[in-house]
């Protein structure tokens, strides 16, 4: 058996915030740990002060959606070993379940349902020393829209953010860089990954990425040479693929304006099915590269 580990720092990068926005409560485990240490949050993520930070259990309340949440972290400095609970967060309903980790077991992915709440969870974990995908779900009782997360590439997740009242509404991670990663993932494990992580897309990766190819070299194709409108056409596909990442103004914005000027040479249908193609396709290539998949 490998017997690696590996060592995570937090690089700042957040997660998307999952769930309705609302004017709950604001939660940040960072800010517990950084009072437990003594020093600001700033300094905390930018004075390269944690060495290594991974999370040993979360309890987690459940009923008919998630009631409360609290995890616990182990966070190494330049001279000391800490254990630290992070605060609880939400209210007392529902029952108990508590998810302990393996020593050198990570946090790869999180999906799940919410509606006004955070409904459902499913932490999709993955332990180097072992070479085993570990899936803990915990289950509420309403259908709502779903969801899943992934770190990028190189990264897990380490540490909780969201928001709560007397329920847990909403749900995000910071990310830790993997420090020391020897070893890749195996197909088989790419595979069980993808199943975990995208079960309405059950994909396997050479149909993936070849519906990239097809998306962009027969669909959209056709579609760009509208005439004088060509480059347009190109602005407002890499405009949309920006808005997907960030959704400022100015990027919405410019993607208005490209819109207004294509639609006296495209129907409103094509527009859209341009943009849904572009979404797609950042989608499926966004899958790729989050789950390591080297298919050159």
């Amino acid at each position: 058996m490998d017997d690696e580990k590996w060592t995570i720092k937090l690089n700042g990068t957040k997660s998307p915030l999952i769930g309705n926005t609302n004017n709950n409560n604001e939660v940040d485990d960072l800010d517990k740990i950084a009072k437990e240490l003594c020093i600001s949050k700033t300094d905390l993520l930018n004075n390269n002060i944690i060495k290594d930070i991974c999370v040993k259990q979360i309890k987690i309340r459940h009923g008919n959606c998630i009631d409360a949440i609290q995890f616990f972290y182990k966070v190494t400095t330049n001279d000391k070993t800490y254990s630290i609970d992070g605060n609880k967060h939400g209210g007392s309903g529902g029952k108990g379940t508590i998810i302990k980790f393996e020593d050198g077991e990570y946090i790869l992915a999180i999906s799940g349902q919410y509606g006004n709440n955070l409904d459902r969870l499913k932490f999709i974990n993955y332990i180097p020393s072992k070479k085993h995908v570990r899936l803990c779900t915990i289950s509420g009782k309403h259908d709502s829209t779903l969801f899943d997360i992934s770190p990028a590439t190189g990264t897990v997740y380490a540490c909780f953010f969201g928001k709560s009242n007397n329920l847990i509404t909403n749900i995000g991670m910071y990310e830790g860089s993997i420090q020391n990663q020897s070893q890749q993932f195996q197909p088989q494990q790419l595979q069980q990954l993808s199943n975990l992580l995208f079960p309405s897309k059950p994909y396997d990766f050479p149909v993936l990425k070849q519906e990239i190819a097809r998306l962009k070299y027969q669909e959209l194709a056709p579609r760009t040479k509208a005439g004088d409108f060509e480059k347009v056409v190109d602005l407002l596909l890499d405009t949309q693929k920006q808005a997907i990442k960030n959704n400022d103004q100015l990027i919405q914005g410019q993607l208005i304006a490209y819109k207004s000027v294509l639609e006296s040479k495209l129907t409103k249908d094509e527009l859209q099915i341009l943009l849904s193609k572009q979404t797609e396709i950042n989608q499926l290539e966004e899958n790729l590269a989050n789950l390591q998949i080297n298919l050159q």
